[in-house]
């Protein structure tokens, strides 16, 4: 899992899988602050039946490894599996 900050100042955490030009992400979730000092998930681009997005390296800010606690949510998010 990674946390991928875009142009837009969008940040996502997701799997990556970099290529010569882009990034492909999968199991992707934009962070969301419905409140202050909080931190929501919803899925990325959750109208799409597309699972796996490419984004062009030019619109790509940074990638950087998530909090633990952030990376177990998404799993549980994603697997449905809770971790102990």
């Amino acid at each position: 899992m990674k946390l991928v900050r875009l142009t837009s100042g969008e940040e996502i955490v997701c799997q990556v899988k970099e290529t010569e030009n882009a990034i492909v992400i999968t199991d992707a979730f934009s962070l969301i602050a419905p409140e202050p000092g909080k931190i929501g998930f919803i899925p990325f681009m959750a109208y799409s039946k597309n699972k796996e997005f490419t984004i062009d390296k030019q619109f790509v800010v940074l990638i950087v490894d998530p909090v633990d606690e952030m990376v177990d949510q998404v799993r549980t998010m994603v697997s449905g599996i809770v971790t102990p």
